[in-house]
């Protein structure tokens, strides 16, 4: 009678089969720090989703009213201990066709592409100033975060605060598809000094008509307008933080691909914070809206 037996496999067979590992319970605790690492991103990823629905996708403009644009603004007037600004209807007249405008015509500036800049809005409302100025912003959330998105910015900080100015005007006009960019809010600010009876037009000033377009970070809202900086630190922190992370994994490929329940078991919590300061970054250095 024969007898056959199933031939003993090579050990190099048996590797390249991962036989030669027992994948119980301590191989696969090896790999847990991957869980949180992996919670971390995804919890990102859904805050930074939600919070960009919340502050893009807006139905109406009741967060947006000439009441709560004025509060924000004097609330940092009075901070700064200069006199609140009072609202005035031909200055909000000036801003609402200014804002109209934009969506009308569908652009992002100053000066329209028909030629008109802020001041031609002011005076065609019959108001006579000494001294003016425009802000304008749109995609932000609500009032409040579009006159911080303003406060992060020098020039237009310097209008907000401009001791000169006494009276202010606000328009906002919302459009479903802005510059190609989505449903967006756009806010306009006219700020002026009223021409007295003794001053000639000719006297009259204008500031900021041609300042450059440039995007709040969603950290310098959390800032209050305080740390202008804030941004580029974070970004600064979370680029070395994603550096060291790929230097860390990238150097030892080999190491952690043949043994990586070994090499991750000793690293766990570091890899982790890192995971958490390059998710944080993305997340609070992504846009909150822009301002002109």
């Amino acid at each position: 009678m024969a007898i056959a037996s199933r031939p003993k496999p090579a050990s190099h067979i048996k590797k390249r089969q991962a036989g030669h590992h027992r994948q119980g319970k301590h191989y696969l605790k090896a790999y847990w720090p991957y869980l949180p690492m992996l919670m971390t991103v995804a919890i990102g990823l859904m805050i930074n989703s939600l919070w960009g629905n919340h502050q893009h996708v807006l139905g109406t403009t009741s967060n947006f009213t000439a009441s709560s644009l004025l509060q924000s603004t004097n609330n940092f007037r009075i901070k700064a201990n200069q006199p609140a600004l009072a609202l005035n209807a031909q200055l909000s007249a000036a801003a609402q066709a200014k804002a109209n405008d934009m969506v009308n015509q569908n652009y992002w500036g100053h000066l329209s592409p028909s030629g008109h800049a802020p001041w031609d809005f002011i005076t065609t409302a019959g108001y006579n100033y000494q001294l003016a100025g425009e802000n304008l912003a749109y995609g932000f959330s609500d009032a409040s975060a579009t006159i911080t998105g303003w406060m992060n910015s020098p020039e237009h900080r310097a209008n907000i605060l401009n001791p000169n100015y006494q009276e202010v005007g606000f328009g906002v006009a919302s459009m479903a598809e802005y510059l190609g960019k989505g449903p967006a809010i756009i806010v306009v600010a006219e700020y002026a000094q009223p021409l007295s009876a003794n001053q000639g037009l000719l006297g009259s000033s204008r500031t900021n008509n041609n300042l450059a377009s440039s995007s709040i970070a969603r950290i310098q809202l959390l800032t209050g307008g305080h740390a202008i900086w804030s941004a580029i630190a974070l970004s600064a922190v979370a680029g070395a933080a994603f550096a060291l992370f790929i230097a860390r994994h990238g150097l030892k490929l080999r190491r952690t691909l043949k043994r990586g329940e070994s090499y991750v078991v000793s690293h766990p919590l570091f890899d982790i914070i890192i995971v958490i300061v390059i998710t944080a970054g993305y997340v609070l250095t992504r846009s909150s809206g822009v301002i002109r």
